[in-house]
Order: structure tokens, then sequence, then C-alpha cells
């Protein structure tokens, strides 16, 4: 029977305990029996079974996430006319249409979103930045100043041009503190609304052509 390095006993117990892994999954990556992995681990307390399963299923998960990124290895850097193709396609799912409105605005709570959005239309297009409006909605457990200069901050628009809140009152269940409200970007200008909208609609009548 072989004899194992504590170095290796030490990895294996230590991905039990941090990652959940099961004992084959061990076996998989470590070339180690799983049979003797869990003699190991016979004195560990990992948790229930159900720990484990949620674990696993987890790990699995992100796996997923991370499995097709690698695709992105080709973008170095974004030119304006592709830029501007982006900025369309998030506004066209995300944001408010013409004629409900007649400014160009988009609401969401991500905030990568957000400022993935305001960036690439600042890249787009000439921006009167005094057109800009930021307005928030929270809920009343939430402190609204320092969610306001979170927003402000990562958006790169002035304090002085956020409007007037939504604050509304939390009613049951769990609600989350550390959370930065919905943010809608607001640019008053129905004529960017138009033009963004147009790029958008050409893009999928253009796609529908050649996919």
């Amino acid at each position: 029977m072989r004899k194992y390095l504590d170095e290796e006993i030490e990895k294996a117990i230590e991905l039990r305990k941090s990652q959940g892994y099961s004992f084959a999954h061990l076996q998989r990556v470590t070339g180690i029996p799983a049979t003797t992995i869990r003699n190991w681990c016979v004195d560990e307390y990992i948790g229930t079974r159900w720990d484990t399963l949620l674990r696993s299923n987890e790990r699995k998960r992100q796996e997923l996430r991370v499995s097709e990124i690698a695709t992105l290895d080709t973008i170095k850097n974004i030119e304006v006319e592709n830029a501007k193709i982006l900025a369309a396609i998030i506004y066209g799912c995300e944001g408010s249409k013409y004629p409900a409105t007649n400014k160009l605005e988009l609401t969401n709570s991500d905030p990568n979103l957000l400022k993935v959005f305001i960036k690439l239309l600042r890249k787009s297009f000439i921006l009167d930045e005094a057109k800009l409006r930021v307005h928030l909605q929270i809920h009343d457990i939430h402190d609204f100043k320092s969610v306001k200069s979170f927003w402000s901050d990562l958006l790169d628009i002035p304090k002085k041009q956020f409007i007037k809140p939504t604050i509304t009152k939390v009613r049951g269940g769990k609600h989350r503190r550390i959370y930065h409200g919905t943010c809608s970007i607001r640019y008053h200008d129905y004529r960017l609304q138009l033009k963004v909208i147009g790029i958008y609609e050409a893009l999928l009548k253009k796609l529908g052509e050649v996919a």
C-alpha cells in the first residue's frame, strides 16, 4: 500500500472541507482512492449530505459560467462603431421605448450593467452631460446618501443631477441591507433615444438576414 505524504493528506482534507468535493471527485482531482480519502476525513465535520450536495451543485454552476469566457480573449479594444452596437443591444433589451417616453432611459439594479452602458454611450456619442439625470428607487431601510454616493461615483455623474428618489416601505420577508437599489439613467434628448433604438432595430434585421 502506498504511503502518502502529509502534504497530500492535508490537501485532500482541505479540498473536502473548503470545496465540499465528493470522495469520487477528490479521487479524480488527486489520483488518490476515494476510500483512502474517506478514511482521512472520518473525524472531519463537513456538514450534512445536503450541504455537500449544495456545494457540489454551486461548483458545477461556476464551472459552466467560466467554461466559455475564453472567447472574450479576442477582444482587445472596443472601437466607436462597436461601442454603438453594444450600447444599442443593452438599450434595446432593457431601455424605455419611444413613444412611451421621450427620453433615453435605462433602469436596472445591476451596477455593472449600468456602468458599462454609460461608458459605451459616452464613447459612442458626444453627450451633453448636463442632460443626464439619475433616479433611484430604494427601501426605507437603506441610507439614501450612501446609495447616492455609490451611484454617483460609479457612473461619474454629479450628485446634483440626481432627482428626488422613490423610497418604498419594506413589507415582510427578508431584505438585503447591502443593496444599492434600482437605478435609472436618463438622458433628456429624444433624438439620441431614437438613434440608439434605430441601431438596435437595424441590427436585428441584419442578423435575421445573415443568421
